[in-house]
């Protein structure tokens, strides 16, 4: 019974390692959205703009404190009045000695601590401008992530079944070079028989040749594919894909029309040229505050009264402003140069709306030629391959010549490659339509996992 576990186990384990771990393309993309450092920089820089958010909504809140501080001066403050006692000491009897009129009002060396509270009652739009830059910086933090979100999708979508493409490449290559094969050893006998001539026994060495070196390139192309898409994924093992290739009617999906008003509600690309305008405008609003004064409630009080002076109040309570009248001309051109940019953001976001839209017809378009491309390439699959095999028989036959074996096996060849590169097209132009209309995770539906 143990010797039955460990070799369940044993087993197991080989076959884990052969063909890695498995991948659905969902899996895939949460694996990404995981690891991916840009992603996640995105995110702390989300969580620090929310944390500003919070703190400029503080701005209008009172401000408390405590100060103190322990002082020694080089001389005690005193006030003396000795000049005024020799004026008056005549006026009084013989005999009678004033008190000196010198009052000492500080000592060399003092302790003060104090208690403070300030409040803004009006700022002038300063407050309001903070708070609607905190908003947009945060606002556009959360488009950016969502932003790299689906692109990623478009990214991870390229590599998964860019891998998948060059597996079902190399399939194609080893089937070819199979075939090749079998084509040359028949010829080489065949030609030893006298049947056909050394010309024709050459042009099926050639075509063996071409075979090999198109799966060599095709077995390199696969690697370098799965290298690309373990880098994504930060996998250093080897990962098994279960998603497959696909095409499918364009009628079982939303109309182009549809993708563009998503697109237009949607993409994070505009949420991101949105808050920057916002900001902008923010930024406008602050430079106009600068010509308003900002009014504010103030009080504070003495915490340690030994040491204050004749002069200094145990509290005081009022209200203050300010209010600064001229800066050189530097608002006006800063307020200008805020208005300046929100009308650039303006045209760039009417340039993105456009390259948006373009690029959804673009790709519906790839979308719709990919999935009739398929549809045609069915028939011309079996007929080729039922051509190809029809050669083969009439070369044994000395019916036919190895070069019609060649053309007919190039024909079946090529039909097999323009069909999976078709589906691959079909499947990227399909992400790419859900990532420019700011939906990556409808993608998900269409994949048939």
């Amino acid at each position: 019974m143990i010797k039955r576990i460990l070799c369940v186990c044993l087993i197991g384990f080989i076959t884990s390692g052969l063909y890695g771990k498995e991948y659905p393309f969902t899996d895939a993309y949460s694996r990404t959205l995981s690891v991916n450092d840009l992603l996640a920089a995105s995110r702390r820089e989300e969580t620090m703009y929310q944390a500003q958010k919070a703190a400029a909504r503080g701005l209008r809140l009172p401000e408390l404190g405590v100060k103190g501080a322990f002082s020694r001066i080089s001389d005690p403050i005193s006030i003396d009045l000795n000049g005024i006692r020799s004026a008056i000491q005549p006026l009084y009897p013989v005999g009678t000695n004033l008190p000196s009129f010198e009052l000492q009002v500080q000592d060399e060396q003092f302790f003060k601590a104090q208690a403070y509270a300030s409040l803004p009652i009006y700022s002038g739009g300063k407050i309001t401008a903070a708070e609607l830059a905190a908003s947009a910086n945060y606002a556009g933090a959360v488009a950016k992530s969502r932003l790299q979100e689906s692109n990623l999708l478009v990214e991870l979508a390229g590599k998964y079944f860019g891998v998948l493409l060059a597996g079902k490449v190399e399939s194609v290559r080893v089937q070819i070079l199979k075939n090749a094969r079998q084509n040359a050893q028949d010829g080489e006998k065949m030609y030893r028989a006298g049947t056909i001539s050394r010309v024709e026994k050459m042009a099926l060495d050639v075509t063996l040749a071409q075979a090999q070196r198109d799966y060599q390139a095709a077995n390199n192309d696969l690697a370098m594919a799965k290298i690309l898409l373990k880098s994504l994924l930060a996998e250093e093992n080897e990962i098994s894909l279960t998603t497959a290739l696909f095409a499918q009617n364009p009628k079982q999906l939303p109309l182009l029309k549809t993708f563009q008003e998503q697109a237009l509600s949607h993409h994070p690309a505009l949420f991101l040229l949105d808050s920057k305008s916002s900001l902008s405008k923010a930024g406008e609003k602050a430079q106009q505050a600068d010509f308003l004064p900002s009014v504010y409630l103030f009080g504070s009080r003495e915490l340690y009264t030994h040491d204050l002076t004749l002069l200094e109040p145990d509290y005081a309570y009022g209200i203050g402003f300010s209010w600064n009248l001229f800066a050189g001309g530097r608002t006006y051109q800063q307020q200008k140069a805020a208005r300046e940019q929100t009308r650039s953001l303006g045209k760039l976001r009417e340039q993105q709306v456009t390259d948006i839209l373009t690029g959804l017809e673009f790709y519906y378009k790839k979308l719709q030629n990919a999935w009739e491309t398929h549809v045609a390439l069915q028939e011309e699959l079996a007929f080729t391959k039922a051509f190809y095999h029809a050669r083969q028989v009439g070369f044994r036959a000395g019916a036919a010549t190895s070069l019609e074996v060649n053309n007919a096996l190039a024909q079946w060849q090529k039909a097999q490659l323009d069909d999976v590169k078709a589906q691959y097209d079909f499947v990227i132009s399909l992400a790419s339509l859900f990532n420019l209309s700011g939906q990556p995770e409808e993608f998900e539906r269409y994949l048939g996992e």
